[in-house]
């Protein structure tokens, strides 16, 4: 975010948030609380800024390629399946059903990273929250499934059409939560899941799930799983727990947000 740009939205904020009396400006308590809640539960739709994010992080990256030539631990050979990752994700776009808003779907760098990577390193168990269109998860399934099935992806979502999102022949575990219990339920069955290899955020980017979930993901992965999340900069939760509780963590820039890469 800019500076005039910053200027400009804590304008348009105290505007909204102050009723004008004569000479004198009053704040609306409800206005502030509401609009603070909402930043609460469902995050900003103007995101925290660039240089916050870049304070709690290891690098930040335009591209995949630059990722894994910087950092070790991730497996070379991402870059072998980089280009059937592309091609992947315009065959998925053509044919997508419209189960939810398309502004919901992954880019093409989270795509082709989750393909890319569970090819590559043979991961097991992934988890993934937010379905939507099916986008990751048909990136992970076809992943898995041209790994022999060797692994097992268990989903979740409140949508109970995104069940629909998967067709193939995969080892696909789809989990419906309720809207109003999806904290004790994700709970209760990630807890009896073999520890985790990849762990995929992509659901509600509020500031209390986001830090639920990502706390929820540290638990349950692998000595060296990996959190990949999209949409980091709708709250501030990844950058507040990326440097103080994993042992590092990337940021890359997608076409219109930004993506954190954690490892454990």
């Amino acid at each position: 975010m800019t500076q005039l740009g910053g200027l400009a939205q804590r304008f348009e904020s105290a505007r909204v948030l102050f009723s004008l009396k004569g000479d004198e400006i009053k704040p609306s308590l409800f206005e502030i609380f509401k609009k603070r809640f909402a930043l609460f539960l469902h995050g900003d739709r103007d995101g925290v800024s660039l240089n916050f994010l870049q304070k709690s992080t290891n690098g930040i990256f335009h591209s995949i390629e630059q990722l894994v030539k910087f950092e070790k631990e991730l497996p070379t050979d991402i870059l072998e399946y980089l280009k059937a990752a592309n091609e992947l994700f315009e065959q998925t776009t053509q044919r997508q059903k419209s189960i939810t808003s398309l502004r919901w779907n992954a880019e093409l760098q989270l795509f082709s990273l989750l393909y890319s990577f569970i090819r590559s390193s043979k991961a097991k168990t992934v988890v993934e929250t937010g379905v939507a269109n099916g986008f990751t998860t048909n990136a992970v399934m076809k992943a898995l499934e041209e790994n022999n099935n060797y692994g097992t992806l268990y989903s979740f979502d409140v949508l109970p059409e995104t069940q629909s999102a998967y067709t193939g022949s995969g080892n696909w575990n789809f989990n419906l939560l309720n809207i109003r219990k999806a904290h004790k339920q994700i709970v209760k069955v990630v807890s009896k899941l073999p520890k985790v290899d990849l762990w995929i955020h992509d659901s509600n980017h509020g500031y209390r799930w986001q830090k639920f979930e990502y706390l929820l993901a540290l638990e349950g992965l692998n000595q060296g799983g990996i959190l990949v999340s999209d949409d980091i900069d709708a709250s501030s939760a990844w950058g507040e727990l990326a440097k103080t509780h994993f042992r590092k963590s990337y940021i890359i820039f997608d076409s219109r947000k930004f993506i954190g890469i954690a490892f454990k």
